[in-house]
């Protein structure tokens, strides 16, 4: 065996070993995520009850993008929010995350609509006899697109002055962490080589 087939075993071992590690850290990361956090009507408006729901879904979310869904929380007070939640006590989870997932939400905020200044338990509230009327509000928030499209257009220049276009690209990425990371494939064109480009491309 040669010591280039033997150095190539090695690399492939250690990526192998590398992927397996993200993997198991992605399905950890999956099912320590809380995705439905109950809070006050109050507390979700403010970037700092939107900042808890957040962490706890471990979605990485910047002040900008905190105050902006703080804002539209704020903003629906007097309107209907994106769900009112009818159901019985002990489906009331089940029933956000189906609605978040349906609209592709990162992370949901439920309030009580009567109680506008206490944080609502929903572990308490799956414990309600099964009569118990349920009506509560939904709050999906998106903190991230799932796909960001993109076109490249490269301009060719004469000296310092503009002369037509070089090349040009489009991408097409998707969502890969909670943080905003996307990764996805380029292809283009350069009019110059007159050659086709295909590529990947990380966002981060």
């Amino acid at each position: 065996m040669s010591v280039h087939t033997t150095w190539q075993k090695k690399v492939i071992g250690a990526v192998v070993l590398i992927l397996i590690a993200v993997g198991t850290y992605f399905i950890w990361q999956h099912f320590q995520r809380s995705l439905v956090t109950g809070e006050s009507q109050n507390q979700a408006e403010t970037t700092q009850g939107v900042d808890i729901a957040a962490h706890n879904a471990q979605v990485k979310m910047y002040q900008d993008q905190l105050e902006a869904a703080a804002k539209q929380i704020a903003a629906l007070k007097n309107k209907p929010p994106d769900v009112i939640i009818k159901t019985v006590p002990v489906e009331v989870v089940k029933t956000v995350e189906v609605e978040r997932q349906r609209r592709g939400a990162d992370f949901a905020i439920v309030t009580d609509p009567k109680q506008p200044d206490k944080a609502i338990d929903l572990k308490a509230v799956e414990k309600l006899p099964a009569d118990t009327p349920i009506n509560l509000n939904q709050y999906n928030v998106f903190a991230y697109k799932k796909i960001v499209r993109g076109v490249n257009i490269y301009p060719k220049f004469n000296g310092v002055t503009p002369d037509g276009i070089a090349g040009v690209t489009v991408d097409i990425n998707r969502k890969i962490s909670n943080d905003g990371k996307y990764i996805g494939v380029i292809g283009g064109y350069d009019f110059d080589t007159r050659k086709v480009k295909v590529g990947i491309r990380l966002m981060f």
